[in-house]
């Protein structure tokens, strides 16, 4: 039995850790969570405690690709 996903489950599962968002972004931890307090980047999709936090790479990718039109596109929904 083949236990792989396919491409576009799996490219949806991806998940970004804490230092791989911060190491694109080139900005500090708190200035992550100034952004998140703001609604202004995605909230982590995944929390199992305080040393386990994983971000949706599509959320992510998104909001590096074009931060203003992903900040206007989460005010829509609200």
């Amino acid at each position: 039995m083949d236990a792989t996903l396919p491409t576009e489950l799996a490219s949806n599962c991806a998940l970004y850790a804490l230092p791989e968002i911060l190491q694109r972004g080139r900005f500090s931890k708190s200035h992550l969570y100034n952004l998140m307090a703001r609604q202004y980047f995605p909230k982590p999709c995944v929390v199992l405690g305080s040393r386990f936090t994983r971000w949706s790479a599509h959320e992510c990718d998104r909001w590096f690709a074009n931060p203003a039109q992903w900040i206007e596109s989460q005010k829509e929904v609200q």
